[in-house]
């Protein structure tokens, strides 16, 4: 009996990841949009800064997903 009849391997296929990563690139925009509207209102904020660098770098990681899954 081999492991793989235990447990069965699951293969998930590329249009699910990139559609993952579309749907986080969303979260980063609304990360950023959420950043921005905080610190408009609220001068010097550190939870505003905090939510626009990490939308900002869902944003980056997950393009260079969709890149790299797509070539």
């Amino acid at each position: 009996m081999q492991l793989t009849d235990i447990f069965p391997v699951i293969s998930l296929g590329t249009p699910f990841f990139i559609i993952l990563s579309i749907v986080s690139i969303v979260i980063g925009l609304s990360l950023i949009v959420f950043g921005l509207v905080k610190q408009k209102n609220q001068k010097k904020s550190t939870l505003a800064t905090c939510c626009i660098v990490l939308g900002f770098l869902i944003i980056i990681t997950h393009t260079i997903q969709i890149i790299a899954r797509t070539i």
